[in-house]
C-alpha cells in the first residue's frame, strides 16, 4: 500500500472508532502487557544505556543526530545535533540537577523538575506509554481494527492533561506498531508553531540486554516523511555525563 493511501486509511479508521465495554481494564491490560514485553523498567543500574538516532527525510538533505543516555532509575541526557551544531539538549542527575540547553544563547539554564520531565517526554526512549499512570492519562479500549493492511490490531486511546490524544495499535504479538495523533498538545512549554505528528510507524525492534527498543521508525508531520534509525549499546556505569553541561 502506498504511504498516502496508508495514512488515509489509518486516519479514517481512527475517525470511525468508538469505545467498547470494559474500556479501562482492557486498555490497561494491553498496555501493561506491551510494557512488560519491552522490559525497559527492568534496565539495571550497573550500566548506562546509550542510544544514537539518525534522523533523515527524503525531501531534505539535512541530517540530525539524536544522542541519548540513561542510567536507572532516572539519570538522563539528550542531545540533538545538526552537523557540529547542538540544537537542543536536556540533562539531569535525577535529584537536584535539571538543565536545558538554549541554542539562541548558546548556554545551559536550570529548570524546575516538572518542566524538565515535560520537555523530556518526546525524547524518552521508553515512549509515552511507560508512565501513563504517573501522567494522569486515561486509557480507553477502542476495539480491533485493521491497520497497515496486515493485522487485526488491538487499539487503545490515551488522553490526558498536557498530552496529545493518541491511538495506539498493537500487533497480535503485543508489540506496538502504529501511533496516530488526533489532538493538539496543551502545555505552556509548547511553541506556538510546533508541528504535530499525524502518525508514526515502528517498523523494527532491536534487543539489548533483555529489553526491546524501536530500531527503525517513520513518521509523517505536516505532510513530510521523516525516518529514524537507532542503534543502542551498553556503556560502563558513569554518572559524570549526567552532571556536566
Amino acid at each position: 500500500m502506498k504511504r498516502k493511501h496508508l495514512i488515509a486509511a489509518l486516519l479514517l479508521t481512527v475517525a470511525g472508532m468508538t469505545a467498547h465495554g470494559q474500556a479501562v481494564d482492557t486498555a490497561a491490560m494491553i498496555v501493561d502487557r506491551y510494557l512488560d514485553i519491552m522490559g525497559t523498567s527492568r534496565w539495571g543500574s550497573d550500566s548506562v544505556l546509550a542510544l544514537e538516532t539518525v534522523i533523515t527525510s527524503p525531501s531534505s538533505a539535512d541530517t540530525f543526530v539524536m544522542k541519548r543516555w540513561f542510567l536507572s532509575p532516572n539519570m538522563t541526557r539528550v542531545e540533538v545535533w545538526h552537523g557540529k551544531e547542538l540544537q537542543t539538549a536536556l540533562c539531569s542527575n535525577g535529584t537536584d540537577r535539571f538543565r536545558a540547553y538554549r541554542p539562541k544563547y548558546g548556554q545551559w539554564a536550570d529548570l524546575m523538575p516538572g518542566s524538565y520531565y515535560e520537555r523530556l517526554l518526546p525524547y524518552d526512549f521508553r515512549g509515552p506509554l511507560h508512565s501513563w499512570r504517573a501522567q494522569g492519562a486515561t486509557l480507553t479500549y477502542m476495539g480491533v481494527a485493521k491497520a497497515m493492511g496486515k493485522y487485526d490490531m488491538e487499539s487503545v486511546k490515551m488522553e490526558g492533561p498536557g498530552l496529545f490524544t493518541r491511538i495506539y495499535f498493537f500487533e497480535p504479538s503485543g508489540l506496538l506498531s502504529v501511533i496516530v495523533e488526533t489532538g493538539e498538545l496543551d502545555t505552556a512549554y509548547r511553541a506556538q508553531d510546533e508541528a504535530r505528528i499525524e502518525w508514526k510507524i515502528i517498523h523494527e525492534y532491536m534487543e539489548i540486554d533483555g529489553c526491546l527498543l524501536p530500531k527503525q521508525e517513520s513518521f509523517m508531520r505536516n505532510g513530510e516523511l521523516t525516518v529514524l534509525e537507532t542503534t543502542a549499546r551498553k556503556e560502563k556505569r558513569n554518572t559524570l555525563i549526567f552532571n556536566q553541561d
